[in-house]
């Protein structure tokens, strides 16, 4: 039995694989493209690019796995009902539970990885996440600056650049309006050109001119430098990564204790999640292996198609009990744990149903 068991999870280990790398790279398309208009358009070089895609890597693995180990495992049993080897490994006495021991004991120890992912990589991740895209944007201010663009959101200072370019990051024709006290008129500041210096924008033959509180011109003058520091405004790249997704089980129980009524009901929701959907790999992988033995026509398509349309439903209620949970609407322990209820239902039909048949 030990050489059979080897062989199975020798014959999951390719397609587990192939399944992991496929859901991954589908979730992670939306932010290559988003990447790689920061690496055309803003100049942020392709090694970190390389490094920032590295960083998201944890937080999406944590939820492809049990989608990639469904798939793989419904590829490898359907292999085994077309090659008769199912009925082989019936036929020398082992029943479906033998059969489907040794994968349940890989799909604990990938449930326990998964654990360790959300509880030790992923706050390691994220905070390197932050760190780098803090690095980016001080060594490349230029990328969050936009031509054409009045910028307001500075504390005393609004910003209009012209045109810039991205290969050299110079800036050309800069209006700055320096804001004073509320019923006091703006200094008006003119740049021709400007380059960047850390967070810092320096203006070259630039003008300036202030004005009195009638709106009359009392003072010009010009200068062939300044420098501007604009570090108050500058921050990271957008991170497609929720804060409170970050945190640990530990950190969010922590937490909790200080929030009362509904500010809970996110770190409620979140523990549930973290629990719930490594926990879903045992489940999904029982319910891919009961839905494949025995079709003798399902292929490999038939498999990914049905593993699709199992995860594709799987995701929907999850995401939807989860905004209802939000809202308040149902509890968030019913708002999480309903999908895998439902597999779990599901799976026991299926499983007694085969255990019959094999």
């Amino acid at each position: 039995m030990k050489i059979i068991n080897r062989y199975i999870l020798e014959e999951c280990k390719m397609p587990i694989i192939f399944g992991v790398s496929l859901f991954t790279f589908i979730f992670l398309i939306e932010i290559i493209v988003s990447l790689m208009e920061n690496i055309i358009v803003k100049g942020i070089s392709l090694i970190d690019v390389i490094r920032i895609l590295s960083f998201y890597l944890p937080p999406i693995l944590s939820q492809t796995i049990p989608m990639g180990v469904f798939l793989g495992i419904m590829i490898t049993f359907s292999k085994f009902t077309r090659t008769s080897e199912s009925t082989a490994m019936s036929s020398i006495g082992m029943d479906l539970k033998a059969i489907l021991k040794p994968i349940v004991i890989l799909a604990v120890g990938i449930t326990l990885f998964i654990f360790f992912l959300q509880e030790s990589i992923i706050p390691r991740s994220f905070k390197k996440l932050q760190e780098i895209t803090l690095k980016i944007a001080y060594e490349n201010p230029v990328f969050q600056l936009k031509e054409r663009t009045l910028i307001d959101e500075m504390d005393n200072m609004s910003l209009y650049i012209d045109k810039i370019d991205h290969s050299t990051k110079d800036a050309k024709n800069i209006l700055i309006i320096r804001k004073t006290k509320k019923d006091e008129f703006p200094t008006i500041i003119l740049g021709r050109k400007a380059f960047w210096k850390n967070t810092a924008m320096v203006l070259q033959d630039a003008d300036f001119y202030s004005f009195d509180e009638n709106g009359k011109e009392k003072l010009r003058g010009e200068f062939k430098e300044k420098k501007i520091p604009l570090s108050a405004y500058f921050q990271e790249i957008e991170i497609k990564v929720k804060d409170i997704e970050a945190l640990d089980i530990g950190t969010l129980l922590k937490d909790i204790k200080t929030k009362k009524g509904p500010e809970k009901i996110p770190y409620l929701v979140e523990i549930n999640r973290k629990i719930a959907i490594p926990l879903s790999t045992i489940i999904l992988t029982i319910l891919g292996a009961v839905m494949s033995i025995g079709h003798h026509r399902s292929g490999k398509g038939a498999s990914f198609g049905i593993s699709l349309g199992v995860i594709f439903g799987y995701i929907v209620f999850l995401n939807v009990g989860m905004v209802m949970a939000y809202k308040g609407k149902v509890s968030p322990y019913i708002g999480v744990w309903t999908p895998n209820v439902v597999l779990s239902i599901l799976t026991m039909i299926l499983y007694r149903k085969k255990a019959r048949g094999i």
